[in-house]
């Protein structure tokens, strides 16, 4: 098996991108369509998770006033438990600049994955897209 991660421009792998995010925020978790599509994307830089060459992962990182936040990271089921997660993450967090402020909201069954990544939870839980969910933060440690 081949790991690799890699920024998403082109068409195809923006598409393959969306298609990733469909199948596992709108089929499988039933988030709505219009909260999924939120118009976003053009202004977020996008990544895709490769296993053998099929892209299988899927994240977009954005600048807020609250600095990046990360965001729409989804991984096709047949897929999870295989390192594909960590990878892009590890990867979207090298790309941020040094000592960036990072934040995300982690739905509540994935705390463990983001803790494993260095994200702290903070505040009670909030409901979105009906999925409990908790806002978490990270600063980026690597060296320049």
């Amino acid at each position: 098996m081949t790991l690799r991660v890699a920024p998403a421009r082109s068409d195809a792998e923006l598409a393959a991108a969306r298609e990733i995010r469909r199948a596992v925020f709108i089929e499988e978790q039933g988030v709505p369509a219009e909260l999924e599509v939120d118009g976003l994307d053009p202004s977020c830089e996008h990544f895709l998770v490769f296993r053998d060459g099929v892209p299988v992962g899927t994240a977009r990182v954005r600048q807020t006033d609250d600095g990046w936040k990360l965001e729409r990271v989804a991984v096709l089921r047949e897929h999870r438990g295989r390192a594909c997660g960590a990878l892009l993450v590890e990867h979207v967090l090298r790309y941020l600049p040094v000592a960036a402020n990072i934040h995300i909201h982690a739905q509540e069954s994935a705390l463990g994955f983001w803790q494993r990544a260095g994200f702290a939870a903070h505040g009670p839980t909030f409901d979105e897209a009906g999925i409990p969910h908790r806002h978490m933060t990270r600063s980026s440690t690597r060296c320049g």
